[in-house]
């Protein structure tokens, strides 16, 4: 009896056609081995869409795929169902099918000979490029080997076509042989036997999907799988024979391990006196025994059961001297078991949450504000480390043996890991130089770098500064970044946040797409608009608790709702999170998804729940790539950001001249000149100018730093150095500081007359250089110190304050108590104030003068005669001594003689011998004595006058012309000949001690 039922004609761009029968309620369409329909095509997800029966309707839904599904040529959105009707047409990838509804028995009678039927459920294979593979999985390992040959012998013995040492396979175990596109696998009277769905088998031919156990922890999982994501596989290495075996990147290896954080020559297997050892070669990413780190000189001794690790090689030393390579590369698994996180002060983080996460799963980490979902997620990436439970990757232990695992491990902060004045090309270039190898050439970086670029889609914008790409397009480069080095597990932090609906729904589609290409991509993310396109989804509750692990199309049947973003409120009303947690733990899902897949494992549950307080963050690690390696490619980027940078270094450039211009404003040319000059102002100008040049330095610098935060713990967790980091930043530095010193010299030397010889000029030059290069120092200590860019002008602040008050410029140093002293013996513009004063020399002839190294009292006490031996004292300081602005005071009656006293008008006239001799004589004498007598006391009386007015002004310019130098003398006296060069010792230790702060605070950045 014919009836009716829904066909799909499949046609493929090779011209193969299949008509298939649907039946069921769901036909799941995909790459994926689980699907009904199964399409091997690069650009198709592993779930790519679903056709409905409902209601005797039929509808088709897209699965959240990265490329889209077209119905009639139009894109569908996201888990909306679209109806389907007789003719319509689907294209999913480069394929095409029909969509009609006929009579069976007319489908069977009217079979043209392009077209083959085929009913459904089962699975249909379509794709010329379709490879069969095996997967063998174990707790510790995964591998898969492409089925090629006829007959294929698998087993332990090291020449089987597909070789596994492992204590449950037999030496010869199991045959498989080809029956047309499928394989039948047959046991070879095998021990413990091939079992499938609980039923012990011994003939069975395989289809995509099949997953058969031997004993509990080892799985044979039968897949087809497009050519592109084919593993690469290493046929067992046979020793017997050697004495030797290196094992690296170049071709000119015996086993070549092509990855590019594998070294070119990376390691070597040698007989050593009867016994195997395994030497480290100087490998950048280091060489693991039973992961722990070989050191190269100090190879160890192989044994049985070994296992070599490299990159993401694992390869197994056998008793009979052989060695089984496996490549983990995308098919790495993450187990959680009880992982709890309690701080020191005793807040529960993370509450006893177990995950299974198998490879290529995309996983997204959902949950309210302060839910836990950054610390769940450093906890698995083993960067934050969970102070309870464990971490497994493949069986091992991933916190015990994090180094091993480093390089295949990928993470994308919330904040961009690049910098935005870089082009895309430049940004991953110096990503790469840091992250690969040392010995990775030009060529093959270049080759990853626009592999990336490809795989990114961003290949035309790779001449352009990321300042000027999308949010999107940014967050790209920051994932292309972490691509570099091919990571199999990757770990995002909001990589959607801040994204417009359409550019969320592109990086979710890349993120499918990488997942698909073979990584384990783990995602928090607050928007629930695309995480259906997530394999499995985690919601957290309030405290760390889980609430829910599983499908995402099964999360809103088990909450109740209609929508994704109920689920935050309906985990949010639950006053008691603990609840949420219990219930899962009660669920079905658990049991499927955690449980089922937990239990191979070798699991103590009691002591992975105990808590260990003192776990530390991961080593960081020694990648091989010298210090001054690491230095110079952060040179050139720094050089390379700062070019880039056209507005800022035109800034920088500029700032110089315009504030030394500021001299031609402030300063007159004379100022240090004895007869126009003024001290005040002289001693002013040296301490603006050591003032200055500290402040442009500090505020240079003072975001260097702070603004990589992001970046620098990024690139730390990958072997970053500190001090080559730190050393980086003091290349340009010292350059701009040379140029500095040397515009602000140059133009004070045109706007002041510094009449000093080549050789002062020379220590003038070395000062505001120490100084200015000091201030920049200074700004790197500010930035390492603050959390943020926008404290950093408030912390530079507190730096500069002491640098203006504690100089001894502003306050006399003898005025300040014991602690300021303290403080002013560490500021930079105390000893580069007291060399530029000492240099400049308007001190000088008073320093040289033995009368000013005497005691004030004994000073006082000389006399005039006393003075004349001394240059700048007395009326000598107008004319023997050279300091500014001392000759303003100048009288000329200093130069002038001493007023000469009237002469004396002598003896007065004899008096006669007698009476009669009083005559006219007589009288005209004495009236002439009488008249001298009166000349005489009104010349005494003019010469009085003048005298004292003559000694006032001498005494009053002497005496101004002395306070002045001794005002200056009492408070400046340690800057008119201070000790050049231990002063620049003094400076050159400032910078030492501010150096080593800076990365003491760095390193403790490791920490937090």
């Amino acid at each position: 009896m014919a009836e009716n039922r829904a066909t799909l004609e499949l046609r493929a761009t090779d011209g193969t056609i299949q008509t298939l029968v649907l039946e069921g309620e769901r036909t799941f369409i995909g790459q994926g081995a689980d699907n009904q329909i199964v399409l091997i095509e690069e650009g198709i997800s592993r779930h790519h869409a679903c056709i409905l029966f409902k209601d005797s309707e039929y509808a088709l839904v897209d699965m959240g795929s990265a490329q889209g599904t077209l119905l009639n040529q139009v894109k569908l959105r996201p888990r909306q169902p679209a109806r389907l009707n007789a003719g319509d047409r689907l294209h999913i990838g480069t394929y095409e099918a029909i969509f009609q509804l006929s009579l069976v028995n007319d489908l069977v009678s009217d079979s043209a000979s392009e077209a083959s039927n085929t009913h459904l459920p089962g699975t249909v294979v379509m794709g010329a490029t379709a490879t069969p593979m095996l997967q063998v999985a174990t707790p510790q390992w995964l591998q898969e080997f492409p089925l090629k040959q006829d007959n294929i012998l698998f087993g332990r013995d090291p020449q089987a076509d597909i070789a596994v040492d492992h204590g449950l396979v037999s030496y010869h175990h199991a045959r498989l042989e080809r029956e047309g596109d499928r394989y039948r696998i047959i046991d070879q009277g095998s021990k413990n036997g091939l079992w499938l769905r609980g039923v012990r088998v011994t003939d069975h031919l395989l289809e995509p999907g099949d997953v058969l156990r031997i004993g509990e922890v080892l799985t044979l999982t039968y897949l087809l799988v497009a050519s592109t994501q084919v593993s690469e596989h290493t046929a067992p290495l046979n020793l017997r024979h050697r004495r030797c075996l290196t094992l690296g990147r170049d071709p000119a290896n015996d086993t070549v391990l092509d990855h590019p954080v594998v070294s070119r020559f990376h390691a070597q297997v040698e007989l050593v006196e009867g016994q195997w050892q395994l030497q480290d070669l100087d490998a950048a990413n280091g060489t693991y025994l039973n992961n722990r780190r070989v050191h190269k000189d100090k190879p160890l001794a192989i044994y049985g059961g070994d296992v070599i690790r490299i990159g993401p090689y694992s390869l197994v030393f056998s008793p009979d001297e052989t060695i089984v390579p496996h490549n983990d590369s995308g098919n790495l698994r993450l187990d959680a078991i009880h992982l709890s996180k309690v701080t020191p002060k005793g807040a529960r983080l993370l509450q006893d949450i177990s995950l299974s996460i198998l490879p290529r799963e995309f996983v997204a980490i959902v949950g309210g504000s302060g839910a836990g979902k950054s610390t769940l997620l450093d906890a698995l990436n083993g960067f934050r480390p969970a102070t309870g439970g464990t971490v497994l990757v493949n069986g091992y232990d991933l916190y015990r043996n994090f180094n091993a695992y480093r390089t295949q491990i990928g993470y994308v902060p919330q904040d961009d890991i690049i910098h935005p004045e870089l082009t895309v090309a430049q940004a991953l270039d110096y990503a790469a130089q840091l992250r690969l190898p040392a010995d990775t050439s030009l060529q093959e970086r270049q080759k990853q770098v626009n592999k990336v670029l490809d795989d990114l889609a961003l290949i035309p914008r790779r001449h352009v500064p990321v300042k000027s790409l999308s949010g999107g397009q940014r967050k790209r480069v920051s994932i292309g970044v972490e691509l570099l080095t091919r990571p199999s597990l990757f770990f995002l932090d909001e990589a959607t946040s801040g994204l417009d609906p359409g550019t969320e729904t592109q990086m979710m589609q890349l993120l499918r797409k990488l997942a698909d290409q073979g990584r384990t991509v783990l995602l928090i993310t607050h928007a629930t608009k695309n995480v259906m396109m997530c394999d499995l989804v985690v919601f957290l509750a309030r405290g760390g608790y889980l609430a829910y692990f599983g499908p995402p199309d099964q999360a809103l049947p088990y909450f109740g709702v209609q929508d994704f973003d109920e689920i935050y409120l309906k985990i949010e009303d639950e006053p008691n999170a603990e609840k949420w947690q219990h219930r899962y733990g009660q669920s079905r899902l658990y049991q499927d998804y955690v449980g089922d897949r937990q239990r191979p494992l070798e699991i103590d549950t009691q002591a992975s729940r105990q808590i260990n307080e003192k776990r530390q963050p991961p080593p960081i690690p020694n990648t091989g790539i010298s210090g001054w390696r690491q230095w110079l490619i952060l040179t050139q980027r720094n050089l390379s950001i700062l070019t880039q940078d056209r507005a800022a270094m035109i800034l920088m450039l500029l700032l110089a001249p315009v504030l030394g211009l500021l001299d031609f404003v402030l300063w007159k040319p004379n100022i240090l000149d004895a007869d126009q000059g003024d001290a005040g102002q002289a001693f002013t100008m040296a301490f603006v100018a050591v003032l200055i040049a500290v402040m442009v330095g500090s505020l240079t610098t003072m975001r260097e730093i702070v603004k990589e935060t992001e970046i620098y713990r990024r690139e730390r967790m990958v072997g970053l150095q500190i001090w080559p980091y730190i050393f980086s930043k003091l290349g340009p530095s010292f350059c701009l500081a040379l140029y500095q010193a040397a515009v602000f010299l140059g133009l004070k030397l045109l706007a002041v007359r510094l009449e000093t010889p080549p050789e002062a000029i020379a220590g003038l030059f070395f000062t505001l250089f120490l100084t200015t290069f000091g201030g920049m120092i200074m700004g790197l200590l500010v930035s390492a110190l603050s959390p943020t860019q926008t404290v950093a002008p408030l912390l530079a602040i507190l730096f500069l304050v002491p640098q203006i008050t504690f100089a001894g410029a502003i306050i006399p140093l003898k005025d300040l108590g014991i602690p300021g002293r303290l403080i002013s013996d560490l500021t930079l513009t105390r000893w580069s104030y007291a060399n530029f004063v000492s240099l400049v020399g308007f001190g000088r002839d008073v320093v040289e003068d033995p009368c000013w190294q005497l005691p004030k009292s004994d000073r006082e006490n000389l006399g005039d005669r006393d003075k004349t031996t001394c240059p700048c004292l007395g009326e000598n300081l107008f004319s023997q001594c050279n300091f500014p602005g001392v000759r303003k005071e100048y009288d000329p009656a200093v130069r002038q003689p001493e007023p000469s006293q009237p002469e004396e008008p002598g003896d007065a006239p004899a008096l006669p011998e007698s009476i009669f001799d009083f005559d006219d004589t007589y009288r005209e004498n004495v009236e002439a004595y009488n008249q001298r007598v009166k000349d005489y006391q009104a010349a005494m009386d003019q010469w009085q006058d003048e005298f004292a007015e003559w000694k006032e002004k001498r005494g009053r310019a002497i005496a101004s012309g002395e306070a002045l130098i001794d005002r200056f003398w009492s408070l400046q006296s340690h800057t008119f000949e201070a000790n050049l060069l231990m002063n620049w010792l003094r400076l050159g230790g400032i910078v030492t001690i501010m150096l080593l702060l800076v990365g003491w605070f760095q390193k403790r950045k490791d920490i937090l």
